[in-house]
């Protein structure tokens, strides 16, 4: 009896090694890491992350147009807490033509248990951070911007950062409560999916137009077009030709050469 046991027992225990087992290498296995140009994106899990976003509950996927995405990355700015710091946009309107397209469309697939991680190169160094959307609106936590990390520390309105994000119209700060109050994050920003005031310099550059209408290629639909006529005529000469032929050798009159002339010409467009 006692043998019974002690293998009922084995048993169990193998099985719950196993299981645990599987958890650690699903969780240590590397997410999936997608490079184009100067963009990478990876899917981080939900739960791989800190307390503050383990707690929120995902809505995703994130049904967004590109125009909207770009009007959300022109509008992101920051400033510099230095002395004479500067107030500035993060992203260029070079970097929000590159990424645009990949952002919205991977947006537009996020799965409900993954945060989108991404990483800009630009030629001040690299920008990265995490898009997800929770409660209707969509978050922007920066880690980095230009090469500069965000310090997480203990001073109030995170003071001992070189930088804190501004928000717009349509925007505000993620804000922490504790026992101390309601600690500001200034490196994330939770913004309305729809923005009510469209970002001044995507107007004046006409990036927002660039983006939402495409361009349509008309000018490779032209050759189309333009090689299907001369491949048309070259089929129609040597038709006129074969026809001419019949009539020489007097196996079709003449009547019956100019009705079949006019129904080949009527055909050519």
């Amino acid at each position: 009896m006692t043998h019974k046991k002690n293998n009922y027992f084995w048993r169990i225990g193998i099985t719950l090694f196993l299981v645990f087992s599987c958890l650690f290498i699903s969780c240590s296995t590397p997410e999936k890491r997608l490079t184009k140009d100067r963009l990478t994106i990876s899917y981080l899990s939900h739960f791989s992350l800190d307390k503050e976003i383990k707690k929120l509950r995902l809505q995703h996927p994130i049904k967004i147009s590109a125009e909207q995405i770009a009007n959300h990355l022109l509008s992101l700015r920051y400033k510099e807490t230095t002395l004479l710091g500067k107030k500035k946009y993060i992203f260029s309107p070079n970097d929000v033509l590159e990424i645009t397209p990949i952002i919205t469309k991977v947006l537009n697939r996020l799965k409900p248990s993954k945060v989108l991680h991404y990483e800009v190169e630009t030629p001040k160094g690299e920008t990265a951070g995490i898009i997800f959307r929770a409660e209707g609106k969509i978050n922007w936590r920066f880690e980095t911007i230009n090469g500069t990390n965000f310090s997480n520390n203990s001073f109030a309105h995170n003071r001992g950062s070189l930088w804190e994000l501004l928000p717009k119209k349509g925007q505000r700060f993620h804000k922490e409560h504790s026992m101390f109050g309601n600690d500001r994050k200034g490196n994330w920003i939770i913004s309305n999916l729809k923005l009510p005031v469209k970002s001044k310099r995507g107007r004046k550059l006409g990036l927002l137009k660039k983006i939402s209408k495409p361009p349509t290629h008309k000018r490779s639909r032209k050759k189309e077009t333009a090689r299907h006529t001369r491949s048309d005529k070259r089929g129609l000469k040597k038709r006129l030709q074969f026809l001419k032929g019949l009539r020489d050798k007097q196996l079709i009159d003449e009547d019956e050469y100019k009705s079949k002339k006019i129904e080949l010409l009527n055909q050519l467009p």
